[in-house]
């Protein structure tokens, strides 16, 4: 008897083992040609959430069997109230540098609960980062390396992503456009010593919905169906936003983009500003599959189970300016946003300020001094709807006006480890001009080496 074909996820880890072992051996010749050879990295994340519970009758008549038990209809709830103490991501990587300007990384991610959609059947593990890279990146806040270039392949981040977050929490725009990583070709050009440009050409995940907040919720999973409606995960308040796309699948509509920065920079690195203009565009399409849900992507989402969003054409594009800056122990960064999804418009900002104090460390532990920074940060961000919905939908937390203020402060414990706690103030803004108000607690101590 023949033995069954592995199917293509099996496929697809063991190619992930294969690469891993083979950025094991190739940066170990690095190391003994005395060229740099290769890094082990990770990161274990620990999260206390305690989420306010707030619910909202959806107005569409819905029969009885889509119902939960003891309900009179159906309803957006906050995804797990209550307090709740989680390991929520483990991750796991190599890098290898090969020779002076050849450098590719692995990065795996195990659990990563905050990251999964649907919630409850996403994928446990998941690659995040799998790419090679050619040429020379220069560092955040230093100055350009004049006429330098760099061109990558494989999986990695869009360029207009924020490259640090001084919270754990996202805000609404760096969950919205540009939170996960995407297949992709990615070129980067100095022109002299402070313009650059970018280009990418990938394939995005598709669009879905997803919470605001820690966790994405269930929508569509097994346990939602009419007559089973008795879910692990409530559904939030989901909003539009780019899902993570599956592992090495490679048939998604192509995305293009292209940006132009600016940068200038002290030579010591304690002061700097970045701005970058830059362009997303793709066409969505009809229906793709999304892993762990019934529900669909792309139109057939905006389309809402014959209750259509007022959308038109396939179109899907958005165009937004970074700034980035230090100024000594301060940094910050701004995000201004306008996108179209198939003529559903929307528009809005996001910004993030810290201020690093470091301090003599209250006490040592095992040779380690202990307690040597703190860092407090605030982030506010907005999303307002250029357009109107006179009709039902199932889901009217898509077009809400949103507004979201995190407040936190994150701690250096040790070298390799440090605590932050945050809370984030939400308020959607409905049709009706009242306000609902899921507000969270995070606290998140992360231990990396």
């Amino acid at each position: 008897m023949s033995k069954p074909e592995p199917s293509p996820r099996t496929l697809a880890r063991r190619s992930i083992l294969s690469l891993c072992i083979a950025l094991c051996g190739l940066g170990s010749l690095s190391e003994a040609a005395d060229k740099p050879g290769i890094r082990i990295f990770g990161e274990v994340n620990l999260n206390f959430r305690s989420s306010d519970f707030v619910e909202l009758r959806v107005p569409v008549d819905f029969p009885p069997e889509f119902w939960e038990p003891g309900d009179d209809g159906v309803y957006l709830r906050t995804v797990d109230p209550g307090d709740h103490y989680e390991l929520s991501d483990v991750e796991l990587g190599i890098e290898a540098v090969f020779a002076e300007k050849l450098a590719g990384q692995v990065l795996v991610h195990v659990e990563d609960l905050y990251n999964r959609n649907p919630t409850s059947l996403d994928d446990r593990v998941f690659v995040r980062e799998l790419w090679l890279r050619y040429g020379t990146v220069d560092g955040r806040n230093r100055r350009l390396d004049p006429w330098a270039w760099y061109l990558s392949l494989g999986k990695s981040a869009r360029f207009a992503r924020q490259e640090v977050r001084h919270l754990e929490s996202y805000g609404l725009w760096g969950t919205a456009v540009n939170r996960f990583e995407i297949a992709q070709l990615q070129l980067g050009v100095n022109l002299g010593g402070n313009l650059y440009l970018r280009a990418q050409a990938g394939i995005a995940g598709p669009l879905f919905m997803r919470d605001v907040n820690a966790l994405a919720g269930d929508n569509g999973t097994p346990e939602r169906v009419p007559g089973n409606n008795n879910p692990k995960y409530n559904s939030g308040f989901p909003i539009l936003y780019d899902a993570r796309p599956e592992n090495f699948e490679l048939d998604g509509e192509t995305e293009i983009g292209g940006g132009i920065g600016w940068r200038s920079a002290r030579d010591d690195g304690s002061a700097a500003i970045d701005l970058l203009a830059w362009y997303f565009g793709r066409t969505l399409a009809e229906a793709p599959e999304i892993e762990g849900t019934f529900y669909q992507g792309d139109l057939e989402l905006l389309r809402g189970a014959g209750m259509p969003l007022p959308f038109e054409g396939d179109e899907k594009w958005e165009a937004g300016l970074n700034v980035e800056w230090k100024l000594n122990r301060w940094v910050g960064f701004v995000q201004l946003v306008r996108q179209d999804i198939a003529s559903l418009e929307r528009q809005g900002l996001e910004v993030e300020m810290a201020y690093h104090i470091p301090f003599p460390p209250a006490f040592a532990a095992w040779d380690e001094p202990v307690f040597n920074w703190i860092r407090p940060a605030v982030r506010y961000s907005e999303i307002d709807n250029d357009f109107r919905v006179t009709g039902p939908f199932i889901t009217p937390s898509m077009f809400w006006d949103w507004a979201k203020l995190d407040v936190g402060v994150r701690i250096g414990i040790v070298r390799s480890s440090d605590l932050t706690v945050e809370y984030s103030f939400n308020e959607a803004t409905l049709l009706n001009g009242k306000t609902l108000e899921p507000n969270e607690w995070l606290v998140s101590w992360r231990i990396f080496w």
